[in-house]
């Protein structure tokens, strides 16, 4: 099982994927491309309410503060930076002093935008609970009625979940502007694969 295709999906997805988001993304020079947009927090306000993505906003301030700067994290991070030489380092030391800054960035952003997504999870165990049922239902009626599913199905549901989970996870470190709304359609996406994985799942003979 770990040596196998859907092993190495779930590691790419939700292990590799947001790992080289957030050292690959912090190269990028444009400062605006870290910040969360007013366009991005308009869509929160509007979805959520503007009581609602004020708290989202106080979350992330908080677990920030508690999670990274508060344990000393980020203050470690620019001791390197910061340290005089005695010889040039030919802007190696800006290089990273900035790369690091665009780090936090990211990661104070994806604490927003998860703070912002956990609105929906509630409503998406609900709804997974349900299609999952659903789709088993469907699966045991096709099953006494001596039908079969295409494992395709099953694998290509499978994969696709997988497949959106990591984008999920992946999206909170993207940058660029993350819109709240767009979170019911991840939301959708998933309970359409989800009742497809289980009607498809050991039917037939």
């Amino acid at each position: 099982m770990a040596g196998s295709r859907f092993a190495s999906h779930v590691r790419l997805w939700l292990i590799i994927s947001p790992l080289m988001i957030c050292t690959l993304a912090p190269f990028i020079q444009d400062k605006a491309a870290f910040e969360i947009s007013e366009a991005e927090q308009a869509s929160a306000e509007r979805v959520l309410g503007p009581q609602e993505a004020g708290n989202a906003v106080s979350l992330a301030n908080t677990r920030f503060h508690d999670w990274f700067i508060a344990s000393g994290a980020v203050k470690a991070s620019f001791s390197g930076s910061d340290s005089p030489t005695a010889f040039s380092d030919g802007g190696a030391a800006e290089l990273g002093r900035e790369w690091m800054q665009h780090f936090w960035l990211t990661i104070y952003r994806a604490l927003y935008r998860a703070a912002v997504a956990h609105h929906w999870l509630f409503g998406a165990a609900v709804l997974v609970v349900a299609v999952f049922n659903d789709g088993s239902v469907s699966r045991k009626i096709r099953a006494a009625s001596a039908g079969f599913a295409n494992p395709v199905s099953f694998h290509v549901a499978a994969h696709g979940l997988m497949l959106s989970f990591g984008i999920g996870a992946s999206a909170l470190l993207l940058p660029f502007s993350l819109f709240a709304n767009w979170w019911t359609y991840v939301v959708c996406l998933v309970g359409l694969l989800c009742w497809r994985l289980a009607a498809s799942f050991h039917v037939g003979k």
